[in-house]
């Protein structure tokens, strides 16, 4: 019966080939489908139009596997763009997305060349990025990646990678330019010993670094084998009680930074001084509830600090020294709309240090939360009552109040309010309408020049 089903496959490819023959000699040695394609318009044009228009598409995954069949020139500008990020996590409980298996895969299908971005997730608190996950047969595979550019890895265990780390990461230290840590697991020292292998270094995204409980004793002899010039952007998210700032700028002999974007990160005075020369764009998250945007001064760091002056003064926060700040940012969803709030007293101090002249921007993040009589937190369904008359004019005096928060900031005139809806489901038209109607009496009235809000809403995954 095999035997039979294999003559018939053999018949056919025959056959098909025959055709296919005979219709190419009809049209004058060309295929019809080649024909058609060489006279499709898309096909004429020149490749620097469609580079622009495959930029355009460089999110729609779906649009750019078309554009590689459309032809030879729209293949060349597209695939680099579907084969940029290569994801892997360690221990998922996806075949196709667990480690090793995309390295593998990519590999055979000989797309090396075009990984830009490589990203180490894990699937659980328990998973570890260490070199347990290279075996000489993987290593050998991952050695091939030779233009990363931006390397992301979650829970990497740097102690156990630091004495062969030559071994394990040379393919990515001559070529990375933006580093993203989440959650490291090793000492403060360790961290920047561990950064100082990227000669090229130029953003840095560092999170969730406690100490000191558990941490482990520093090596005063790790010194970093090169000084990256870190002239990029760094954010900095839940850098709490580890003095790795400090680290940073004596082993790295100061900071370079032109755009700092930090939340709930401890000692940040000492980062303004040490960029006051680089530093254009400085934003915040004001809505810290640890209340350590401020130099801590020893305060217990693990204590939760409902006040942003907790443990601080208001005069450790300076941005007078930052002569080349060009562009002040703050993150205001979780501001209070009460003037007297340590929140908003804290926006207006740092305002009120800015001497040189700056942009300033506020972005308002509404949840679904703060629409009334909307339900959709963790919800896949959304629920908005009927409002009277007299509800719906106090639903929009609330919204208003926000921003008289701002209006009577300093330099509220060079505000750029920016509203964003970041909802798990929708709400419906009618909160959204009322937003904007809030909006608009504001716009009437002297107050902020103007509103930006693209987008406005914008849907979590549920």
């Amino acid at each position: 019966m095999v035997i039979v089903t294999v003559i018939e496959l053999l018949a056919k490819r025959v056959l098909y080939r025959t055709l296919a023959r005979i219709q190419k000699i009809r049209s004058g040695g060309i295929s019809p489908e080649t024909s058609a394609a060489r006279n499709s318009p898309a096909n004429r044009l020149p490749l620097e139009v469609v580079e622009m228009i495959i930029a355009y598409l460089v999110a729609d995954k779906r649009s750019l596997r078309a554009c590689t069949m459309t032809g030879r020139s729209w293949y060349i500008a597209a695939v680099p763009h579907l084969h940029r990020t290569l994801t892997v996590t360690v221990g998922s409980w996806d075949r196709k997305d667990r480690w090793p298996n995309p390295i593998m895969h990519v590999y055979m299908l000989g797309l090396f060349p075009f990984v830009e971005e490589f990203r180490v997730h894990c699937g659980g608190y328990c998973d570890r990025f260490s070199p347990k996950l290279l075996s000489r047969c993987i290593l050998r595979k991952f050695s091939a990646l030779t233009n990363v550019r931006h390397l992301e890895i979650q829970y990497l265990e740097i102690p156990k990678l630091i004495p062969k780390i030559q071994r394990y990461l040379k393919n990515f230290l001559p070529t990375v330019r933006s580093l993203t840590l989440r959650s490291p697991q090793g000492s403060r020292r360790q961290i920047v010993y561990f950064i100082g292998f990227f000669e090229h270094l130029q953003d840095l995204n560092l999170s969730n670094i406690y100490g000191p409980q558990g941490e482990p004793a520093d090596d005063p002899t790790l010194i970093p084998t090169f000084v990256p010039p870190l002239q990029g952007c760094l954010e900095m998210n839940c850098i709490c009680g580890v003095g790795l700032l400090k680290d940073m700028i004596d082993l790295f002999g100061g900071l370079r930074f032109y755009y700092v974007r930090l939340y709930d990160v401890e000692r940040m005075s000492l980062l303004l001084e040490a960029c006051a020369e680089t530093l254009q764009v400085v934003m915040l998250s004001p809505g810290d509830p640890r209340g350590e945007q401020i130099s801590l001064k020893g305060i217990q760091v693990t204590a939760v600090a409902n006040d942003f002056t907790a443990g601080s003064s208001l005069r450790d926060f300076d941005l007078s020294q930052n002569k080349s700040l060009r562009k002040f940012k703050v993150q205001a969803n979780l501001i209070n709309s009460d003037p007297r709030s340590p929140s908003s007293r804290f926006l207006k101090h740092v305002l009120s240090t800015i001497t040189s002249p700056v942009f300033s921007e506020v972005v308002i993040t509404y949840w679904s939360s703060d629409f009334r009589g909307v339900e959709s937190y963790n919800s896949n369904r959304a629920f908005f009552g009927g409002l009277s008359q007299a509800e719906r004019a106090q639903e929009v005096a609330r919204h208003r109040r926000m921003f008289e928060v701002f209006r009577k900031m300093p330099r509220a005139q060079d505000f750029l309010l920016v509203l964003r809806a970041c909802l798990w489901s929708s709400v419906g038209e009618e909160p959204l309408r009322i937003l904007e109607e809030a909006i608009a009496e504001e716009k009437a009235e002297r107050g902020f020049n103007d509103f930006f809000s693209d987008p406005l809403v914008e849907y979590l995954p549920t």
